[in-house]
């Protein structure tokens, strides 16, 4: 693993049966006829022509970082930019050491485009890494994409991913507990209605959930229940008391308790049916053979904050602000950011030294940190693509649904930056998105439409470094 550890994003692959030391692929080529065609069917349906909707949209010059969430196409038009097919034919008949193909990274998006999902739906684009190998073994499709999906330049060089750094050394923090960050990013209580954020981790010494057995599964397990069902992490995180761990086989039974409350406050994790027939190919890619054994969640005693078990990833923290004080990014942070600190005290995971904490899904890669704000802005809303332009310049990614007011916004960007550095631009940004919502709805609604577009081109050629105020 020494070469993902150091170099691998900064040497070539070579055809496995010229490297002597290749410690990656499979050293054999895939030879399989019908899956070979099924991926040149994939090709074809990621270079399909755009309808008219779509060839509406142009790509600026200047719409780069973020464009993955810039513009509106589809999430095969998106892979397309970096499937080119000089690169599909020189990946196409790879291997992984576990014999994971092109396929097994791409078939999301396959089964995303036959709904015409749009790709601001999805944060990771229609792809999967199913093993760690699949970044160097395919690394001339995956270094690009990943460096757009963090708001890179695709000529920028990877850096080193620094440490761990939830908390600073000054700034706005408590000096009596430097890990209480006091933050409402939302007095008035109109604009934000909650705030959930996940971390995820690996561990070193096992691959993800897919791949392992049984045994393997009940070991990490343990090894991760050991350390979060102890008083040590209740009073890491703030609690007095110790939570409850869920088996999956629990939180699957129809009904479940535990299941209704964690989807009210937006804990629950997007699962899928495996005894459902439609379902249960996309639950075995996704999670192997074995699901639902050796999977669980632990609830913590104030209910605010989870621990999904072998889950896609071995860990998935995840923590929720209250319904009474649904705009305090602070606690929620916090709160995430000691339980974090306290298990990577305790526990090895797989870290790579340019892409930090690696994971299975590309847009949680370096921190593993993605911050989730659920908004309403009726008059952002209403001009959608500017918010969408808005949100971009800003490293946020816009969800948006039938609903005409409530949006969702996530953090691009988590990978060659700190915890910290990540929670203040993001913090930033919202601050300022809530800001311009709260300035139109002061606003003669005759003058909205003019006000929006007034901010939108003073803003539009700010990109990442905010322009100044005139």
């Amino acid at each position: 693993f020494s070469s993902l550890a150091s170099r691998s994003f900064n040497v070539g692959y070579v055809d496995c049966d010229v490297v002597p030391d290749d410690q990656h692929s499979a050293r054999r080529e895939l030879d399989d006829v019908d899956t070979l065609t099924t991926l040149e069917r994939c090709f074809k349906i990621i270079h399909e022509p755009v309808d008219e909707l779509m060839k509406s949209v142009r790509l600026p010059t200047n719409s780069v970082p973020g464009s993955a969430s810039s513009l509106r196409i589809l999430i095969t038009s998106y892979l397309a930019r970096f499937m080119k097919r000089s690169v599909f034919d020189k990946i196409k008949k790879r291997q992984t050491k576990l014999d994971h193909n092109l396929f097994d990274v791409i078939w999301p998006a396959m089964k995303k485009a036959t709904k015409e999902k749009k790709i601001d739906e999805d944060l990771n684009v229609g792809i999967v890494i199913p093993d760690y190998d699949v970044f160097v073994v395919f690394q001339e499709f995956l270094v690009p994409l990943i460096k757009d999906m963090h708001c890179m330049e695709l000529q920028q060089e990877f850096v080193p991913h620094p440490q761990m750094q939830f908390f600073p050394h000054n700034g706005n923090v408590l000096r009596e507990n430097p890990s209480d960050v006091h933050l409402n990013l939302d007095t008035s209580g109109k604009f934000i209605t909650g705030v959930v954020i996940e971390c995820a981790r690996n561990l070193d010494e096992f691959d993800f959930p897919l791949n392992l057995s049984i045994a393997q599964l009940e070991k990490a397990e343990r090894i991760l229940t050991s350390k979060i069902l102890s008083m040590a992490f209740a009073t890491a995180i703030g609690e007095e008391e110790l939570g409850t761990y869920y088996t999956m086989n629990e939180i699957l039974e129809n009904p479940s308790e535990i299941r209704t409350i964690l989807a009210t406050s937006g804990l629950l994790i997007p699962m899928l049916d495996h005894n459902d027939p439609y379902q249960t190919a996309e639950s075995i890619a996704l999670n192997g053979k074995y699901w639902p054994y050796g999977r669980g969640v632990y609830v913590s005693h104030m209910q605010d904050l989870v621990a999904w078990i072998n889950a896609q990833e071995h860990l998935r923290v995840l923590c929720c602000t209250s319904s009474k004080n649904p705009a305090n990014m602070g606690s929620a942070y916090s709160k995430i950011g000691r339980a974090m600190t306290f298990l990577d005290d305790k526990i090895h995971f797989k870290h790579s030294y340019f892409l930090g904490y690696l994971v299975s899904r590309p847009s949680f890669l370096g921190t593993g940190l993605k911050m989730t704000l659920f908004l309403e802005l009726p008059h952002l809303r209403k001009e959608r693509e500017n918010l969408r332009h808005l949100c971009v310049v800003r490293g946020l990614h816009l969800l948006t649904s039938d609903d005409q007011s409530r949006v969702r916004m996530s953090n691009m960007r988590s990978l060659s930056q700190t915890e910290w550095q990540i929670f203040q631009d993001y913090t930033g940004a919202i601050t300022n998105i809530v800001a311009l919502e709260k300035e139109l709805s002061m606003s003669n609604s005759l003058h909205i439409a003019a006000t929006l577009l007034k901010i939108f081109r003073k803003k539009k050629n700010s990109l990442v470094e905010a322009a100044p105020t005139h």
